[in-house]
């Protein structure tokens, strides 16, 4: 089977609003939460995609619209390092979200991977999580559709918060090697604060009481 060959038929179950365009900016996507089924679904591809075209390091997916009013929602893709995601790859992002029809989206996804030279064979990885915004669930659902129609390996590190979802990916890409970051987990999270906070008062004097 070759590597696209169900995204058309998982991407049926996501369609794509009539008459509406979305772009994918810093903050990722966001608008109105019920509208952004098939753009998840993509960006499930795509976060696919980019992990594979960093032979397979996790690439995060954050589901979230953060001080947005609690209708919208939004996603945006994480980088193996924690980081945004590159902005070369932000246009592709916006071009798969805009395709018109199923099968635009495997062909847009197909010419992704070819313009990227991504060895496709790899495995991808994806670590992904979702504030409580109403509409998390059904667009969590829509992310996993996306994973599964190109076999990618997904970790749902379920409700938390944006950057403990960039530390997960770069604690989980770093894991083993000398640039340990810390556990991949919420203890480790807040053990990695922790530390830092006591770095930074080590030595210096206690304040004094109010």
């Amino acid at each position: 089977m070759a590597p696209f060959d169900r995204v058309a038929e998982y991407s049926s179950r996501h369609p794509k609003p009539a008459d509406t365009a979305f772009a994918y900016g810093t903050a990722g996507f966001r608008t109105v939460g019920t509208t952004l089924g098939s753009t998840v679904f993509r960006m499930g591809l795509l976060a696919a995609l980019r992990s594979q075209s960093k032979q397979g390091q996790t690439i995060g997916v954050m589901i979230t619209a953060s001080h947005n009013e609690e209708r919208d929602n939004g996603v945006k893709l994480v980088d193996p390092m924690g980081e945004m995601l590159q902005q070369s790859w932000e246009p592709h992002c916006t071009r798969i979200a805009n395709a018109e029809t199923d099968g635009d989206v495997a062909a847009v996804l197909a010419a992704v991977a070819e313009a990227e030279g991504v060895d496709v064979a790899v495995t991808p990885r994806v670590a992904y999580a979702r504030d409580t915004r109403p509409s998390g669930a059904m667009l969590q659902t829509a992310l996993e559709d996306g994973l599964a129609a190109v076999g990618a390996v997904g970790t749902d590190y379920g409700v938390v918060t944006t950057p403990q979802l960039h530390y997960f990916v770069r604690c989980t890409n770093t894991a083993g090697t000398a640039a340990e970051y810390g556990a991949a987990t919420e203890p480790g999270y807040y053990r990695k604060y922790a530390d830092a906070f006591l770095r930074l008062v080590d030595g210096k004097p206690a304040p004094t009481p109010l």
